[in-house]
């Protein structure tokens, strides 16, 4: 979202006083200054990422989600199996540029919304509509910024974007772990 927008939406409210926003991971509940945690949340991202594709190598790693066990599972070329917790945030639809959270999401089950559920929490206690509407029309990298977000409120380990013949899955992540 703009930052003017989220600005705009932030000043309106004058019956709370916001004070300075300290780096929140996880997110307690508390009032945040919500322009420095979208900040602070994309430069989290962009680290995580980093660390995740340094160590973790797993760029054209075929990938598998079993929702029932919550489990995201990669095959990396050299044999190794990496496996992680995940939550499903949204889906991003590159024809029609629409988002659709996890939470207003059908095919995804109960299990697998929570982050995406504690982030509409988020977006409800700091009034940002595009956190607590179900769908959005909005651009790859505003979808990108959700799922960053989202990682940040719930302190996820990183991020994936799964490629499919549809729309592209937004996923937050737990620890991985690495078995050869």
């Amino acid at each position: 979202m703009p930052a003017a927008k989220r600005r705009a939406k932030t000043a309106a409210r004058t019956d709370t006083a916001i004070g300075p926003s300290r780096a929140l991971v996880p997110w307690g509940g508390e009032t945040v200054d919500v322009d420095r945690f979208w900040a602070e949340s994309w430069i989290d991202l962009l680290n995580r990422q980093r660390w995740l594709a340094k160590k973790l190598k797993l760029q054209t790693a075929p990938w598998m989600v079993d929702q029932n066990a919550g489990i995201i599972q990669f095959e990396r070329k050299d044999g190794a199996l990496v496996t992680a917790p995940v939550q499903i945030v949204g889906a991003w639809n590159p024809r029609t540029s629409m988002f659709r959270w996890g939470w207003d999401n059908p095919m995804v089950v109960q299990r697998l919304r929570n982050d995406a559920e504690r982030t509409r929490w988020f977006g409800e206690k700091h009034e940002l509509e595009e956190l607590t509407e179900s769908a959005l029309k909005m651009s790859e990298q505003e979808a990108w910024q959700m799922t960053a977000l989202a990682m940040k409120v719930n302190a996820s380990h990183g991020v994936y974007r799964a490629p499919t013949e549809g729309p592209v899955i937004f996923m937050t992540l737990g620890q991985p772990k690495v078995r050869k």
